[in-house]
C-alpha cells in the first residue's frame, strides 16, 4: 500500500511537471480537462496493496 501511493505521488508530480513545462512554451492546457485525468486505472498500480499471483502448478 505505501509503495502504491508512492507510485501515485511520484506519477502525480511528473505530471504537473510536463503540464507547467508545456504552459510555458505557450501550449493552452485547460484545468477542466486535467480534472479528467486519473492514474488509479493504471494496471501498474495497485492502490490496495492486493497482489494475485497464479500458481501455475495448479491445472
Amino acid at each position: 500500500s505505501f509503495v502504491s501511493n508512492a507510485i501515485l505521488y511520484w506519477n502525480t508530480i511528473k505530471i504537473n511537471d510536463v503540464v507547467e513545462q508545456l504552459r510555458q512554451q505557450g501550449e493552452n492546457i485547460d484545468d477542466e480537462t486535467l480534472s479528467h485525468i486519473s492514474l488509479l486505472p493504471y494496471k501498474h498500480v495497485l492502490p490496495n496493496g492486493t497482489y494475485f499471483i497464479e500458481d501455475e502448478g495448479k491445472g
